[in-house]
């Protein structure tokens, strides 16, 4: 129930939800600090009611009165919230209203005891209203609300040590009578500008975080819109494709028409297929059948099979472990082995075989296949995984980018590495302990 009415209190205006993530995620900030603001005042006011039969009548009205209408603020607030639409001014409007409403909690106390104004703890609030700053990641709200802070108290201070001149004293004479120690005064000043300050470090470090983490969902999201729409294009594709392909074979079975021509549509036909099927793979990977199975034992038969098949272009292994079990999917494994050795062998100095190595590293192991071919230039690698980026005449710029998301999604990863000369891919896998623990 408890849970339930929190999302509830912070659920967004639908007036909200055209604007940016990181709107979203400010307009949300601002609900959760009211949300614990009126947590604190409630808080706040059932302790210091406890003792409230033991309080003169002004401390009363200063706990209690100013406290009633701290919380009558704070919920009309999320009331508000909750009917209309964020805006960015409101955090400024809050936090201005919170330390009002602190600094007269203080001007007030001078009616019970002038001295007693500058000893009270209710100058914690404005800690209080420091960390509902922080919670709006806000660097100008920062820097705004320490700055009102220490000129709101110093005009509390100035104001009550003009009208009654207040009798200073050592320490001693400041916990034991009622004059007041100046070094306590400048303590609180310190104390304020150094909270302040950490409140500023704080607003900026969660600033770049909601920031890296709306525009990482802002990718995300165009990036599901873009492969949506990718894949209806591909399907639209593939439909007419077919139908191109059968009617060219009809053509040649019959002798119609001009061989070479035939030939040509067949085999562009054929290449459009598969760059469509590699793409539709991409887009909608099939699901992960998980067993167990002796890693390096896989993939010393998978090159004993490349080899068989091409021994003029053969693929030695070697491992340094005889055993790594892991539970996993040996079948895309052996697809991302395959689409390295297929790259390796066309770039890879004719009579020279592909390499690779097997290491492990604890719950981890390292699959490195490697090449003595030309490598990737340096202003090339970067773009290595993405989508359709390709450095062969042949290749349809899609393979990596399949297999490093494969990997991934086994709980494992793809990366290059620059050898000198040619180029070295590794693919991580993970036992299912480990993946288990990175979940």
């Amino acid at each position: 129930m408890i849970s339930a009415l929190y999302h509830r209190l912070l659920r967004a205006h639908p007036g909200e939800l055209g604007h940016n993530i990181g709107f979203q995620e400010e307009a949300r900030a601002e609900r959760l600090s009211n949300f614990i603001r009126i947590i604190y005042v409630l808080t706040w006011m059932v302790f210091t009611g406890l003792h409230a039969h033991e309080n003169v009548h002004w401390a009363n009205i200063t706990n209690l009165g100013w406290g009633a209408v701290w919380f009558v603020w704070a919920f009309g607030v999320q009331m508000w919230l909750r009917r209309n639409p964020y805006r960015p001014h409101y955090k400024f409007v809050t936090t201005a209203a919170d330390i009002f409403i602190v600094s007269a909690m203080l001007w007030t106390y001078q009616f019970v005891s002038p001295s007693f104004a500058f000893k009270t703890p209710t100058f914690l609030n404005y800690f209080c209203c420091m960390g509902l700053v922080s919670l709006r990641f806000n660097r100008r709200l920062a820097v705004f609300g320490g700055l009102l802070t220490l000129i709101l108290y110093l005009v509390v201070v100035v104001y009550i040590e003009t009208l009654y001149s207040v009798p200073h004293g050592t320490n001693v004479d400041h916990i034991n009578t009622a004059k007041i120690n100046l070094h306590y005064i400048g303590f609180q000043f310190a104390y304020l500008s150094m909270f302040g300050f950490l409140t500023y470090v704080a607003a900026v470090n969660v600033g770049r975080l909601v920031e890296l983490r709306a525009g990482e969902s802002e990718i995300a999201v165009q990036a599901r819109e873009h492969s949506k729409m990718a894949k209806g294009v591909a399907h639209e594709i593939k439909n007419p494709l077919e139908g191109i392909y059968g009617a060219a074979q009809l053509l040649r079975d019959e002798g119609k028409g001009n061989s070479r021509f035939i030939e040509m549509i067949l085999k562009d036909a054929l290449r459009l297929n598969e760059t469509v099927q590699q793409f539709l793979s991409f887009s909608r990977p099939p699901p992960v059948k998980n067993r167990a199975f002796n890693l390096v034992e896989m993939v010393e038969n998978f090159c004993l099979e490349q080899t068989d098949l091409k021994p003029d272009s053969p693929v030695n292994f070697s491992s340094g472990s005889p055993v790594f079990p892991v539970v996993s999917d040996s079948e895309a494994i052996r697809q991302i082995l395959l689409n390295l050795v297929q790259n390796a062998r066309r770039f890879q100095i004719a009579g020279k075989p592909v390499r690779i190595s097997f290491e492990a590293h604890g719950e981890a192991a390292e699959v490195r296949v490697e090449d003595d071919g030309a490598g990737v230039s340096e202003d090339k690698r970067h773009r290595l995984f993405e989508p359709f980026f390709t450095t062969s005449t042949k290749g349809t710029g899609l393979g990596l980018a399949i297999s490093r998301k494969i990997a991934r999604e086994l709980g494992g990863e793809l990366y290059h590495e620059a050898l000198q000369p040619g180029s070295r891919f590794v693919l991580v896998v993970k036992t299912s302990a480990a993946q288990e623990a990175s979940v």
